[in-house]
């Protein structure tokens, strides 16, 4: 794994996975338009920004750290913004199912600008794709990174 300082968050581990699963498998394609603008937080302090941008399901989506492109992608697809705080392990347990939207973001684990529907989409899109089981399988085999991980953060 690379040393840089994005190599101490588990989304960092993530992100690139999910974007190779939906460059292989159309059929994950979500039929929405969103920009989702995802700051990704360690003990409170922002250490990475990754943009999903959603073009319907006949685009394949994009799934970057390129900020600037993804807004001149999302603008061109006149795509609504959303822009999303959390932590970098509240994020894993979404993504793993440990935590839902609705309850990081009542319980303040989750900041949220713009359109709450549209965000509670991007949780809807990542069920239906069974994205739970995809990120557990994919901690499972990558466990070594994952513990080292995890020890960063102590």
């Amino acid at each position: 794994m690379a040393s840089s300082p994005n190599s101490k968050l588990l989304s960092s581990m993530f992100m690139p996975e999910l974007q190779r699963q939906l460059a292989d498998d159309q059929s994950l394609w979500p039929n929405i338009k969103g920009l989702f603008v995802i700051t990704v937080n360690k003990r409170k302090k922002p250490q990475a920004k990754w943009c999903l941008l959603f073009q319907g399901n006949q685009v394949e989506p994009i799934i970057t750290m390129d900020a600037e492109m993804a807004k001149e992608k999302a603008k061109a697809a006149r795509a609504r913004t959303v822009r999303i705080t959390i932590d970098d392990s509240d994020l894993v347990n979404f993504v793993t199912g440990g935590l839902t939207g609705v309850r990081a973001y009542m319980s303040g684990k989750i900041k949220v600008r713009g359109d709450l529907m549209l965000a509670q989409k991007l949780e809807e899109v990542f069920n239906k794709t069974g994205g739970q089981e995809r990120a557990l399988e994919f901690l499972k085999q990558n466990e070594k990174e994952v513990a080292a991980i995890t020890k960063a953060k102590l």
